[in-house]
């Protein structure tokens, strides 16, 4: 058989992780030192642009005021003056050198008044950005920056991104080293509770602090699916232990009635009696098996795809209709609350046998002469069903557990019932995302049904 193949996930390594994002941090910020340093040349260079420019004016300026002697002397003065990377030069127009630390004069000219040109110094050859400026008598005046000034701008960058990079590898390295045992730490804790749980420890419990964070988070659904798997297998065993001891007195009793009817000696008329009351005790354990799947169905959620529209009032009024002889029969009065219309999606033949349930726990238990109420009521985002009555009602330190499975408060365990109706009852709430509340009526007992709309 061929299948499709599984999707390979991504597996977690904390360490590597690290490494990871550690290369990834250390890329952007050598990428973002590089971008910066390409922006910083720009503006390096417009600033070299501007400067030199403004030196041209004002020398340009100065051989109009007091002629070349006036120019070389200022000229003369900047070289000495200003930064190693500052070179001044001025040529007559055959090209011959008048004064500046420039030896010759640039073969060709920068076009727009900016560029880059070669000259020679007494150091030798030089390439240097400069602006030229021919003056009225023909001669050159060039005004230059030689690449020292970018040189040591982009050395003093290279230390720094250096240094920054140094930074931050130490203090990825640690928070990287730190997050990689936090995780670990916490991950080994989940791990630990799992393998409690394995060994056959199910009370063991992840331990969740206040801050709320992903593991904290992590914790809580394990913890609540823990809770749900301890109740659904105390309630498995709770089952177990109830079926192993309801089952065995009808089955002791088909065993005897099939025995009585197997006898030669036994009359037809007794054993036509003896497979009647095999047929009632089989009556009663499929009733016990049908009820206990209903409950399973809706506990798990299997019911919901059977939910659809329904009107609540109309069903509990159907339902009023047909346990009113119920109740007279037992001697009690049955009254209807007024009900508004109420329209929800709901499992009907579950909700059906639900109010049914209730219904007939206080037609057996309220005693004659009670009056049992039935009610739905209205509020915003759900209903409620309620039947209440003025009988004995149910103890207060029992009303919790008369909602398990098989729990009666009869005296003799032997008595008729499974103690499975108000287990059906609660399971049918939380089908429908409510719960079933019992209360104190005084006296007697309140049961209310409560429905989600919409859930």
């Amino acid at each position: 058989m061929t299948g499709r193949p599984m999707r390979r996930s991504v597996r977690l390594r904390p360490l590597a992780f690290t490494v990871f994002a550690m290369i990834t941090v250390l890329g952007a910020v050598a990428l973002a030192f590089y971008m910066v340093n390409l922006s910083a040349e720009d503006v390096f260079l417009d600033r070299e642009h501007n400067a030199a420019m403004a030196e041209r004016q004002i020398l340009t300026e100065a051989f109009e005021l007091e002629g070349v002697p006036g120019l070389v002397t200022r000229m003369e003065r900047r070289s000495r003056l200003a930064a190693p990377e500052a070179h001044y030069g001025l040529f007559d127009a055959a090209g011959r050198r008048i004064g500046g630390d420039l030896l010759a004069a640039p073969h060709r000219l920068p076009s727009g008044g900016w560029g880059q040109v070669e000259s020679r110094t007494l150091a030798g050859p030089i390439a240097l950005h400069a602006t030229t400026e021919r003056l009225p008598d023909g001669s050159l005046l060039v005004i230059g920056r030689d690449a020292a000034g970018q040189r040591d701008y982009e050395s003093r960058t290279a230390d720094g991104l250096l240094i920054a990079l140094g930074i931050v590898v130490t203090a990825s390295l640690g928070v990287g080293l730190l997050l990689n045992a936090l995780v670990i730490q916490r991950a080994n804790a989940v791990a630990g509770v799992a393998e409690r749980i394995a060994a056959g420890d199910l009370g063991a419990r992840a331990e969740v602090s206040e801050r709320g964070d992903s593991f904290d988070r992590i914790g809580e659904s394990l913890n609540r699916m823990l809770d749900r798997i301890e109740e659904l297998l105390t309630g498995m065993r709770t089952v177990t232990d109830s079926l192993a001891h309801d089952l065995r007195t009808p089955l002791t009793r088909m065993r005897r009635a099939v025995e009585v009817a197997l006898d030669p000696a036994t009359s037809h008329g007794d054993c036509r009696d003896a497979l009647e009351s095999v047929s009632t005790e089989l009556e009663r354990v499929l009733s016990v098996f049908t009820a206990l799947i209903d409950i399973a169905r809706a506990e798990s959620g299997l019911s919901r795809e059977m939910m659809q529209p329904l009107r609540l009032d109309e069903m509990v009024v159907d339902l009023a209709s047909l346990f009113a002889p119920v109740l007279e029969d037992a001697g009690q009065t049955l009254e209807i609350a007024p009900m508004a219309p109420l329209a929800m999606d709901g499992h009907e033949q579950l909700l059906r046998q639900a109010v049914g349930n209730l219904l007939f726990n206080a037609a057996r238990h309220a005693g004659s002469g009670a009056t049992v109420t039935l009610a739905v009521l209205s509020a915003p985002g759900r209903a409620e069903i309620v039947v209440a009555d003025n009988g004995p009602g149910i103890p207060e330190a029992d009303r919790g557990r008369v909602k398990d499975r098989f729990v009666r408060l009869d005296a003799a365990r032997g008595g008729s019932g499974s103690g499975l109706g108000l287990s059906i009852v609660a399971a049918a709430a939380k089908l429908h995302g409510g719960e079933l509340r019992l209360e104190d009526n005084r006296p007697g007992l309140r049961a209310v049904l409560t429905l989600v709309r919409g859930a």
